[in-house]
């Protein structure tokens, strides 16, 4: 690689040519909450949260539904009024933000991954970079290696199929990490400027973001010492935050920023594990999301053969006897037991090398990237109401920079395989992800062909993409708190959901059952496989290898 413009140019093209395939991926998760509130910004742009949506089984305003603050949807409503809500159109105008996240990554990595003797095997030699890491001369075959790594991650490939706000507050994070950086550098007080813009935009992407003010806070002081004129500059996102609570306090009677910590409190009482095993199930998070970087830890982690199978031992033990056993997740205890313990193994080697490089070299990059990831790995694990993979994206780029800035010596030649290996588990991991939004995609048009023209109602139970693609023909969703069904009535239900209470079976005839055949070995989210990308609640893996259920759907006619 050249040249930088070169190099960005092929990542530019290498993430667009991943996520190609899955452009017409249907409408997936919490895709329709994006997207019902990007419908009301079009129509009422001052009034975000101004309607009501039944989500979880009765009706509710989409303030409280929606955990999650409006700018993600107003980028939504602004690409609609032009190109329309299509699938196509929609995941299209995404691939900015995978594209930013990625040259993003790039160029933070090039900032503190430069290699002088990356080819030749040698060590680098000390005098060629400075106090930040960075060498004289760029060499860009690690910068451009750590963010292939960033691209191919589980997390990320999945994540960036999706219209939700995730990958777009990566972009914006990493973004103002490096303009922050660079302002600090510089001197100049209109990066600094801009990069407070960014981390006020990516606050309001997701609330998240908010999180980069400690993080840049500490590595100023770390780096600066004396640093007041620089962190005046932390007023702007601060007073973007409290106009934004007052805002919404003052229109829907809630401030929304604070709203949302107490709700994933309350949450987090009715789900929460135990201590040891949120643990368990954070570590093999961590792992399991980045499970393409941890092929490159530097030795000795992970490399000694007896030390790994002795951590994976303890740490299967611990899956066994101390992670709650759910039915949601029973088909093969023991298999989940086992990839979580392997996952939660890589996670722990991430965490320690962290922890490790920080004491090591103690300046303000080890200090930014272990607080990154460790951050990251507490709020994740303890803060949030469940554990999703959704959380854990952030830290991918840390991750990856803090591995390969670890090796000591030159890039192997078979790196490429090393690559290519965790590229093709990412696509199989995000063709999974498809399938399964494909199917319900399926199944509501076969719903709308029989059900349809029913002089009755139809009613459905369950929510994500089946409720976004069933509602657009005209069933409805099940108010359970005040049901309204009458005899001839119809009702549908996914088994691979949530929010579905059962009903007598004297109130029914036969209920008929519609089966598909799900995406084999890997998935991220199908019911007991232990899977639970989007939340450890249906299971304590971010992915899982193996047999995966067909995706089961239930009709019913009320007598």
């Amino acid at each position: 690689m050249q040249t930088p413009r070169k190099a960005q140019f092929f990542l530019a093209v290498i993430t667009v040519a991943a996520l190609a395939p899955f452009l017409n991926k249907p409408f997936h998760i919490d895709d329709p909450l994006f997207l019902w509130m990007a419908q009301q910004i079009a129509a009422h742009p001052l009034d975000p949260y101004g309607f009501q949506v039944n989500w979880m089984g009765v009706p509710e305003p989409m303030w409280h539904a929606m955990q999650n603050p409006p700018l993600c949807s107003y980028f939504i409503a602004a690409v609609a009024s032009i190109f329309g809500w299509g699938e196509i159109a929609l995941h299209s105008a995404f691939l900015i933000w995978s594209v930013a996240a990625i040259l993003g990554t790039f160029a933070l990595a090039r900032r503190y991954c430069q290699h002088p003797k990356l080819h030749s095997g040698g060590a680098a030699d000390s005098n060629s970079i400075d106090r930040e890491g960075s060498t004289a001369q760029p060499h860009l075959a690690l910068p451009f290696l750590i963010a292939l790594l960033t691209l191919f991650a589980p997390v990320f490939l999945v994540s960036a199929t999706n219209v939700m706000c995730d990958v777009m507050l990566l972009a914006l994070y990493v973004w103002s990490i490096e303009v922050y950086i660079r302002g600090l550098e510089q001197q100049r007080w209109w990066l600094l400027a801009l990069a407070m813009f960014l981390v006020s935009a990516a606050t309001l992407t997701k609330y998240f973001g908010i999180t980069l003010l400690p993080l840049l806070a500490v590595y100023t002081l770390m780096r600066e010492r004396r640093c007041l004129r620089q962190v005046i500059w932390f007023c702007v996102p601060i007073a973007v935050v409290v106009g934004y609570d007052l805002l919404t306090k003052a229109r829907y009677g809630h401030a929304l920023f604070i709203g949302a910590a107490s709700y994933s409190r309350d949450l987090a009482a009715k789900y929460k594990s135990p201590v040891p095993a949120q643990t368990l199930m954070g570590l093999a998070f961590i792992g399991g999301c980045v499970f393409n970087i941890v092929f490159f830890l530097p030795r000795p982690w992970l490399r000694s053969l007896t030390g790994a199978a002795i951590t994976v031992a303890i740490l299967f033990a611990g899956f066994y006897f101390l992670v709650p056993h759910k039915s949601i997740y029973s088909l093969n205890r023991t298999l989940t037991c086992v990839e979580g313990a392997v996952f939660a193994t890589a996670g722990l080697a991430i965490l320690s090398l962290g922890l490790l490089d920080l004491w090591r070299k103690r300046d303000a990059v080890s200090l930014l990237l272990c607080l990154w990831i460790v951050g990251t790995f507490i709020f994740a694990t303890f803060f949030n109401w469940s554990i999703t993979a959704r959380t854990i994206l952030p830290i991918v780029p840390s991750v990856a920079i803090l591995v390969l800035r670890n090796i000591q010596v030159g890039i192997p030649s078979f790196s490429l395989w090393r690559v290519v290996a965790g590229a093709i588990l990412a696509l199989l991991l995000t063709s999974a992800d498809f399938r399964e939004a494909q199917v319900v995609r399926k199944v509501s048009d076969i719903f709308r062909q029989r059900f349809a023209t029913e002089e009755g109602t139809v009613w459905f139970q369950s929510h994500w993409g089946f409720q976004y693609y069933v509602q657009q023909w005209g069933a409805r969703p099940l108010n359970v708190a005040h049901s309204e069904i009458v005899s001839g009535d119809v009702k549908l239900v996914p088994a691979n959901n949530t929010g579905v209470v059962p009903i007598s079976s004297d109130r029914v005839f036969p209920i008929e059952e519609l089966t598909f055949a799900s995406f084999p070995v890997f998935t991220t989210h199908v019911a007991a496989t232990g899977a639970g990308f989007y939340s450890s609640v249906r299971g304590p893996l971010p992915w899982a290898m193996d047999y995966v259920p067909p995706g089961t759907y239930y009709m019913a006619r009320f007598r």
